[in-house]
Order: structure tokens, then C-alpha cells, then sequence
């Protein structure tokens, strides 16, 4: 089972790399994507809170929200909660160039499984898309790893 794990943990990073090559013409980052994502489909939010949805730390998304402000892509504004917080929005602009990225990916994949795959191939990785969004969803303390020996 070992050998099939790796072989898939393998093969759902090549296909990351791959989709992820097939943005639209902008310069925006993975996580620069990943976070208009998150404040596309779950609105305006604290920096601290689009930190713990993109699991890193709240330094590391300053960083990001900053360079999205200077690209229009997200607007700040004071959180009437905390004086020192601020509520970052995705902008018009945001919302455009991920909608148009999303469109060039869907493309790609759209035509590399009508080329590539038969009905019953694309019908299951339509379910495999639904195993793997599950798994992604497993909280962390819910796993209990199995300790890894070094040989």
C-alpha cells in the first residue's frame, strides 16, 4: 500500500504543477491566487483569519496582502472591531483576474480530458476530484500518522 501511496501523492503533484503552469498572462503567485480565492469565496476578512485559512502566518500574508493592494487586486480597510486590524477585500480587478485565470485552467483541463479520456475515465476523476477535496478537508488532529522508520 505504501508503494501506491507514494505513486499517487506523486502523480496529484504533477498534476498540480501542470494545471498551476497553465495561468492566465499575469505575475501572480500561487499563494497570491490562493488568497484572492479564499476572500473571492468567503468575502472580506481579517488578514489574521485569510492567514489560518492559507495556513501560514499572519507575517506571511501582510507580505501578500501588500503586494495585492499595489496590484488593485485587494482594497484594506479599518476593522471596526480592532483599531490595528483591517478587513481586506478582493477588488473588481481581483476578481477579474481570477475569474479569468480560472477560465484558462478549466480550459486546459477541459481539453486535455476530451483528448485524453474516455467518458468513463473523465466520470472517474470526476469522483476522484470529490475523494481528494474530501481528504483536504480531514482536520489534522483527526490523522494519526504512522511513524516513519528510516532504513
Amino acid at each position: 500500500m505504501d508503494e501506491k501511496v507514494n505513486r499517487l501523492r506523486e502523480d496529484v503533484v504533477l498534476f498540480s504543477r501542470r494545471i498551476r503552469s497553465q495561468r492566465a498572462r499575469h505575475q501572480l503567485t500561487p499563494t497570491q491566487l490562493h488568497a484572492l480565492a479564499h476572500l473571492h469565496q468567503e468575502g472580506p476578512m481579517s488578514a489574521r483569519a485569510l492567514a489560518g485559512l492559507e495556513q501560514v502566518a499572519p507575517q506571511s500574508i501582510a507580505r501578500t496582502v501588500s503586494l495585492l493592494e499595489d496590484a488593485g487586486m485587494v482594497s484594506r480597510t479599518a476593522d471596526p472591531q480592532d483599531a490595528r486590524a483591517s478587513i481586506v477585500a478582493i477588488t473588481a480587478l481581483g476578481s477579474q483576474t481570477l475569474e479569468v485565470d480560472r477560465a484558462r485552467r478549466s480550459e486546459w483541463l477541459s481539453a486535455a480530458l476530451d483528448a485524453e479520456c474516455t467518458d468513463a475515465e473523465r466520470e472517474l476523476l470526476f469522483i476522484a476530484g470529490k475523494l481528494l477535496r474530501r481528504l483536504a478537508h480531514i482536520p489534522e488532529s483527526a490523522l494519526q500518522p504512522r511513524s516513519v522508520v528510516a532504513s
